[in-house]
């Protein structure tokens, strides 16, 4: 509770009280206004509808018509609050309900509100009377009005209702702020206090979610995606880690063991220009290594993303497959293409020659002389498919999802030639490219569809 006055949504709760309180005030201040307007209007309307009707009746009477047709007329309305008084040509009254002339100046024609005391000695409050006059041919004048008693009680009794409601209304609206703040205030200390567990170093906390739906929900679940995306991904550094010290040290130990036998003893030259040979091979599968790792990471970064343009990727296969060819016949393999329909599309076209590179590369390397593989590239509804196959021993389907990952290989010995980093480039420049890869069985072989989007963006890192 003693933070609440320091919470934003309080202060923003008691704000918008403030305002409504505001908004409320000004509202009633043109109701009360706007009512007693037309109140007043309409008591005006009927004084001189009334004094024109009564003029007409009094004006063609001697005196003594003229006292008793006004007082025929006031006790044919007796519940009315009218005032009448009828005086002479010199002012003295002839008839009417009030005893004495007002002080008032009241002019034919105009509206006079003024307080009027009947009997000087009297302890009952003034009359508050709002009157008109009329000048009769004789000389007389007839002053027409009304007792402003029931709109002075209206007054009276709205005034009060009217305060009550608004403070009502205050303390309700920060009862309400108060509330809320502390409703979202628990909500917001649950991920405060996740987010201090996670920071501790309990990396499986992940945010609570009540169900139902509602923004911090929403919120939570977005940070708990966040959450396992980047725990996956430092995993998967830490993966990588492991596995580049793999691959780095078993290299790096043929080459120290072979430069150390070297210097053992004097050798011919040629034994010495074998063994830099080895050395340089071996380098040469480091830097391979390297640099498609740094390929990956670019790509993943998003640097490659300023290469892409509108391409055709028919074209892009067909040069891929016809520089690849003479590396399928020399290890005695065949090697198919076909490209069907329209294939442009907005894409990075060396990020994609290398994807079928990796594809083909794997094939040439994993299926048996005599194998035949097989590249297309077509277009499927609003995609293009890219598929290359092979019938040589394929990947079972336990592994099919690892072999996406960097540094995975169904050869555990590592016995053959490779980084396992060949189909991990390709699963990345599809995402880059809103696609995606499926490892399917080719029966007998492998077959790799990549799906890429023709029109897609390349994604904000």
């Amino acid at each position: 509770m003693k933070h609440l006055p320091r919470s934003r949504i309080f202060r923003y709760g008691v704000a918008y009280t403030g305002l409504f309180f505001i908004s409320m005030l000004l509202v009633l201040v043109f109701l009360y206004s706007f009512t007693f307007r037309v109140a007043a209007d309409k008591i005006e309307d009927r004084l001189d509808s009334e004094s024109q009707w009564l003029g007409e009746i009094l004006d063609d009477g001697s005196e003594l018509d003229m006292v008793s047709r006004l007082n025929f007329h006031m006790a044919d309305h007796p519940g009315n609050l009218g005032i009448y008084l009828l005086l002479d040509g010199q002012g003295r009254r002839l008839a009417g309900n009030l005893d004495l002339t007002p002080n008032a100046q009241i002019n034919p024609g105009e509206f006079t509100i003024f307080l009027h005391q009947d009997q000087p000695d009297s302890t009952e409050p003034p009359l508050h009377i709002v009157a008109t006059s009329m000048a009769l041919s004789n000389g007389c004048q007839l002053l027409v009005g009304q007792n402003y008693q029931a709109i002075d009680q209206i007054k009276r009794e709205l005034v009060p209702v009217a305060a009550w409601a608004l403070g009502i209304s205050f303390v309700l609206g920060v009862l309400v702020a108060v509330f809320l703040a502390r409703r979202l205030a628990r909500r917001l200390e649950i991920v405060n206090r996740t987010s201090h567990a996670i920071l501790e170093g309990n990396l499986d906390s992940r945010m609570h979610r009540t169900g139902s739906g509602d923004e911090f929900d929403n919120l939570s679940t977005n940070l708990n995606r966040m959450l396992d995306r980047i725990f996956a991904l430092m995993a998967s550094v830490r993966g990588v880690t492991d596995n580049i010290a793999h691959d780095l040290r078993s290299p790096l130990s043929r080459m120290r063991s072979r430069m150390e036998v070297a210097l053992l003893a004097d050798r011919p030259s040629e034994e010495y220009k074998e063994v830099l040979i080895e050395t340089v091979e071996d380098t040469d599968r480091l830097l391979a290594t390297f640099n498609s790792l740094l390929t990956i990471a670019r790509v993943e970064s998003g640097a490659a993303r300023d290469g892409f343009s509108v391409i055709d990727l028919g074209q892009v296969v067909s040069d891929t497959v016809e520089f690849y060819l003479p590396v399928v016949e020399e290890n005695g393999q065949t090697l198919q293409w076909s490209i069907e329909g329209d294939l442009k599309m907005n894409g990075n076209p060396d990020l994609l020659a290398q994807v079928l590179v990796n594809l083909l590369d794997n094939g040439v390397k994993y299926a048996p002389q005599g194998a035949a593989l097989s590249v297309a590239a077509s277009r499927k509804g609003d995609k293009i498919l890219l598929e290359v196959s092979d019938n040589g021993p394929g990947i079972p389907p336990y592994f099919r999802e690892k072999a996406l990952q960097r540094f995975s290989r169904l050869d555990a010995s590592r016995s053959k030639p490779g980084q396992g980093l060949g189909l991990s480039l390709v699963q990345v420049v599809a995402d880059i490219h809103g696609g995606e890869v499926r490892l399917e069985d080719s029966q007998p072989g492998l077959r790799v569809m990549v799906e890429l989007v023709p029109g897609s963006k390349p994604d904000t890192p």
